[in-house]
């Protein structure tokens, strides 16, 4: 083709600066906005003028590509007057023509022609070679000025169709009003319908009912010229609703009016996914219950209503249920039972209540009912009831048929001037009383309750804060061989803590409340790594002979939830060589009650620590439900008769020296030491030395000691003169 041997004369796109005017002239052709072709010059007057080259706005022009111009003969392209011999003259010229485009459409114009030298310079050579020695004419073709800019019109709005036509974003425009003039393929495909039915104002009859007046509202503000938002429903084709957001833009059509453009956004699934996790943030996700933020929400909603005074407005109570041993149920048959009890649990419960009341479960296997008119003690408990009732009714998990038991504490909204947290921890106190008196039951809680749960929590804050700063004290009790005077062998380490205002604090409370808060851990930790101090110091001090004698080991007692946490062997280990004792100085004490919690666990943690040298002690024995059953596989040293059996002996006989007896010699059978707790009489004293009980300890011979307290006993050579017991020290109840 001519314009490709032209192209491959001058492959950068224009002539060399040193060219020829006819190399200047296509150049500037080339690039020009008027559309000029170069034709040849017929010689006879039968010859056709024809086509051998057309810049892109020629193109444009005639709806053809420049390739395929080349050719065609000149007056397929253009129609002239009578006058036909224009180009046969040698002179420039001006004429008016009739364009013809592809399509047939005719557009008036005028050429401006002229001959092109008989000897082409460079830029022309390549055009000639490809002509075989044809002379040529060039022709420049002018548009009136309107013609111009209704051609521009409409090569943006063919630009512009395209553009919307292959675009994913479904696209409508209106020429005029609400009548759209033509949407894009991703419209159509959205509604399900050919573009050609939502043409005109069908569009509007898949709105939504509801929203239509809304979109056309919207409409009449974009054509008065303002952009607009707005979201609304359609129903497509197969009778879906969608939703979507439309962004309208006002436009106007010369010769039409004001319309618009506008893009539709399907934001369907969007929303469900906003839907769905604004539903999980306020609904327990294994129930489908409203959870904890939901609750808190609802009860700050009710307690800022008006007339929460007494006396007016119903009544509103919240009632904590918590299943009692639950983890039995989770620990005994698994996560997934567990959760199949909740699911069952959760459907009772939500049965239980009336429309407009809540069922919450704020987490565990706690649920939370808000019930409104609960305007007597008569209502409370008639509800407090139905909710036991419905608990009770037996589930079947795995093929079992599980009973289960719920504990429920209750609290009244009336006149209550407090937050949403605070009433579900009144509600959790509540609960706690209800388990406290034996589960199974339900409890209002009341002023006096209150007070005391609220106690117990400013105790346990304190209890965090001595812990702390090192506030909760170490005193020993000395363990003896019996004997007048009794020698000293061992201490038994127990903490004891004095509140700043409140004075001593009773161990069975502080320690009752560490272990509600999760505090026992801690507790253990610094016994142990204090007892270590200690005894490292007393050997210290004997060894520079500031002292006789010395303990032969401390004991330390620990619980399950030590024994269990992650860490305790290395952390046992850290605190002896930190003080720089042997693990043979340190005695753990373990109750039945921990061991019967855990018994793997613990076994496995107090196997590796005796394999190392600690000693390993059974307190308390013989209270545990299975004592004898594992007593063979643990790695026990001695055990410590409970002062339960201590406690009645009186006598030479009787069932309590028989228990006594019996646990003596069973430990001599198992090669164990027996240590006898609780001796605090003379009585009890000579009963447990004539069993053969190598090792005591009791108020008879010692309380528990300061560290300066057993200081002294040490340095008196560790002997102590048994003598009555005096009445224990009063400290703050629960």
């Amino acid at each position: 083709m001519l314009n490709e041997a032209w192209r491959s004369h001058h492959p950068g796109g224009g002539p060399d600066s040193t060219a020829g005017v006819d190399a200047a002239l296509l150049h500037h052709a080339a690039a020009a906005d008027e559309p000029v072709l170069v034709v040849s010059r017929p010689h006879a007057a039968r010859e056709i003028a024809r086509v051998r080259w057309a810049n892109t706005a020629a193109s444009d022009l005639f709806g053809i590509d420049a390739d395929h111009l080349v050719d065609v003969a000149v007056t397929r392209l253009l129609r002239t007057g009578p006058d036909a011999e224009r180009l046969s003259r040698e002179r420039r010229t001006r004429y008016a023509v009739e364009v013809v485009t592809a399509g047939g459409e005719l557009r008036r114009s005028e050429v401006v022609a002229w001959p092109v030298p008989d000897r082409p310079g460079p830029g022309l050579a390549a055009v000639a070679r490809a002509g075989a020695g044809e002379q040529f004419w060039v022709l420049s073709l002018a548009l009136p000025e309107d013609e111009r800019a209704h051609a521009a019109l409409r090569a943006a709005e063919e630009r512009f169709a395209t553009l919307a036509q292959s675009s994913p974003v479904p696209t409508i425009v209106s020429d005029v009003g609400a009548r759209l003039s033509r949407v894009n393929d991703a419209f159509a495909e959205l509604l399900g319908l050919p573009a050609e039915e939502l043409c005109g104002t069908g569009w509007l009859t898949h709105v939504v009912d509801d929203e239509r007046t809304g979109v056309v509202e919207a409409v009449a503000t974009v054509l008065a010229g303002e952009r607009v938002t707005l979201d609304t429903r359609l129903r497509t084709a197969a009778g879906q609703i969608r939703w979507v957001t439309v962004r309208l833009a006002p436009s106007r059509t010369p010769g039409y009016g004001a319309g618009f453009i506008g893009t539709v956004e399907d934001v369907t699934d969007r929303l469900a996914r906003e839907h769905r996790l604004a539903y999980q943030a306020q609904h327990d996700l294994l129930t489908g219950l409203p959870n904890r933020l939901a609750l808190l929400e609802r009860l700050s909603d009710l307690l800022a209503l008006p007339g929460r005074a007494p006396g007016q407005g119903p009544d509103v109570g919240v009632l904590m249920v918590d299943l009692d041993d639950f983890k039995t149920v989770n620990d005994g048959l698994g996560p997934e039972a567990g959760d199949a009890v909740l699911v069952e649990v959760a459907r009772r419960l939500a049965r239980t209540v009336r429309a407009g009341d809540m069922v919450a479960r704020p987490g565990g296997d706690e649920f939370v009912l808000v019930c409104a008119d609960l305007s007597d003690l008569d209502a409370v408990r008639a509800t407090a009831e139905r909710v036991l009732e419905a608990v009770l009714v037996p589930v079947e998990v795995n093929g079992l048929r599980l009973r289960l038991v719920a504990s429920i504490g209750v609290v009244l909204l009336e006149g209550l001037g407090c937050s949403a947290e605070e009433v579900v921890r009144d509600a959790g106190i509540a609960v706690h009383e209800a388990k406290a008196a034996g589960g199974g039951r339900w409890t209002l809680l009341d002023e006096e309750v209150r007070t005391r749960a609220r106690r117990a929590l400013r105790l346990v804050a304190d209890l965090r804060e001595a812990l702390a700063r090192g506030g909760v004290e170490v005193h020993y009790q000395p363990v003896v061989q019996p004997g007048r005077p009794a020698r000293l062998r061992s201490v038994e380490a127990l903490c004891r803590w004095t509140h700043p205002e409140l004075g001593p604090v009773r161990p069975d409370v502080f320690i009752e409340l560490a272990e509600r808060a999760n505090l026992v851990p801690a507790l253990d930790a610094h016994v142990l790594q204090v007892a270590c101090h200690d005894l490292a110091a007393w050997r210290a001090a004997q060894a520079a002979g500031d002292l006789p004698v010395s303990p032969d080991h401390v004991a330390v007692n620990v619980s399950a939830v030590s024994l269990a946490a992650d860490g305790f062997a290395a952390g046992v280990r850290r605190a002896v060589a930190t003080a720089g004792l042997q693990l043979s100085d340190l005695c753990l004490e373990v109750t039945e009650t921990a061991l019967a919690s855990d018994l793997r666990a613990c076994r496995q943690v107090l196997e590796e620590l005796r394999a190392d040298g600690v000693r390993v002690a059974i307190d308390d024995f013989g209270t545990g439900y299975s004592s004898l059953a594992y007593l063979k596989d643990l790695p026990v040293d001695h055990l410590k008769v409970d002062r339960s059996f201590v406690r009645d002996l009186r006598s030479t006989t009787g069932p309590a020296r028989a228990v006594a007896a019996a646990v003596v010699s069973l430990a001599r059978t198992l090669g164990l030491g027996v240590v006898a707790e609780g001796v605090e009489t003379f009585e009890q004293d000579a009963v447990i030395t004539d069993l053969g009980c190598e090792a005591v300890q009791g108020y008879l011979y010692s309380r528990p000691l300061t560290r300066q307290g057993l200081v002294e006993v040490l340095r008196g050579g560790g002997e102590l003169v048994p003598g009555p017991a005096t009445p224990s020290l009063k400290g703050v109840p629960a």
